[in-house]
């Protein structure tokens, strides 16, 4: 059975030491333009074929990269300028409510309270206690511990509810009032 050196199962042409422990001598025979690479100086030739004095073919950018950078560019200035001008001026008002809307809201307010009412068996004090603001657009007089008046504005019609009223001539009936997906 032969010796074989480890390096010869990874790279068979890997130059081996003479027997007196000296490396071969560089190769004459190696082309001028040829890489050399590694510690025993092997040589390999340059891939694309070229001669010695001939230049390489310059590689240049894609006809395509100019004109995108340039759109590129003028998007981002673009978004740039409209984001500091909606920094500056603020974001536009939300649009007014339909008088739908109007109805639908203050039918929830008016579910809110009268469900304080039946657990609490009293109205509440003020909207803080049913969880509606003052600033949402609401406003609340307690009449008595039974009747109270609950008034719905925003930007528009002042919508009233007296708990005196039923509630199905006031707004319709639930399924009415509680339509979804468009504005009446």
């Amino acid at each position: 059975m032969k010796y074989q050196p480890q390096h010869e199962l990874l790279d068979p042409d890997y130059p081996v030491p003479d027997e007196d422990g000296e490396l071969p001598a560089d190769r004459s025979d190696a082309p001028d333009d040829a890489y050399v690479i590694g510690e025993p100086a092997s040589t390999v030739l340059v891939t694309d074929g070229g001669e010695k004095g001939k230049k390489r073919k310059k590689r240049g950018t894609k006809p395509w990269v100019m004109p995108a950078a340039f759109v590129l560019s003028a998007l981002f200035v673009g978004m740039t300028v409209w984001n500091l001008s909606r920094a500056v001026t603020g974001a536009p008002p939300p649009p007014r409510p339909s008088p739908f809307q109007v109805k639908q809201a203050l039918y929830l307010g008016v579910m809110r309270v009268d469900a304080y009412k039946k657990v609490h068996g009293v109205t509440p004090e003020t909207l803080l206690d049913v969880g509606l603001s003052d600033t949402a657009g609401y406003s609340y007089v307690r009449i008595d511990s039974q009747r109270y008046v609950l008034s719905f504005r925003v930007d528009g019609p002042k919508l009233e509810y007296d708990s005196n009223d039923p509630k199905a001539s006031v707004f319709g009936t639930p399924g009415q009032i509680l339509t979804l997906g468009g504005t009446r």
